[in-house]
């Protein structure tokens, strides 16, 4: 299980919360989610049905304080194609998936570290791209790497109080 951590960074701009890496032992890395503290959320860490296999999910609700805004953002980290990559993958999804169903009434994003490589810019797709591929087109999600990948703008942040 990971070991958590809370910070607030320097001038009390910034905080981070987070998950720190202990699987396999592991003892670097980890999930992360930086918020600069101007924008006023409230963020609370949802804790996942299974922590053992969710060491690699971190699941925030964000509340825009005197707002009433609320977005769930999802940080995920998938393990690299390899001989436990796979089942570990389906776990994650698993876990995703459920995460998405739970929260439908609130805007999701789920952002990280898929290794997933879908097929675009002539790279060749693999496993974890296929699952991510599923993964969005199941849920109506847009992978915006893809939308990038093809030349197009994806989110620009039009105001420092837009949520």
């Amino acid at each position: 299980m990971r070991d958590r951590v809370r910070l607030v960074c320097k001038e009390n701009k910034y905080q981070m919360i987070g998950k720190g890496r202990v699987k396999w032992q592991k003892k670097d890395g980890g999930i992360r989610l930086i918020v600069k503290n101007a924008l006023n959320w409230k963020l609370e860490e949802i804790c996942v049905e299974n922590e053992l296999e969710s060491e690699d999910i971190l699941v925030m609700r964000c509340e825009k304080v005197q707002a009433n805004k609320c977005i769930i953002l999802v940080v995920c980290y998938m393990t690299p194609m390899g001989p436990l990559a796979q089942e570990e993958n389906v776990k994650k999804y698993t876990i995703l998936e459920r995460v998405v169903q739970e929260f439908s009434r609130f805007p999701v994003i789920v952002m990280g570290d898929m290794n997933g490589h879908v097929g675009i810019l002539r790279e060749k797709g693999n496993e974890n791209g296929r699952k991510l591929i599923d993964f969005c087109e199941g849920n109506e999600f847009e992978n915006l790497n893809v939308t990038i990948g093809n030349g197009l703008h994806t989110w620009e942040n039009a105001s420092p109080n837009a949520l």
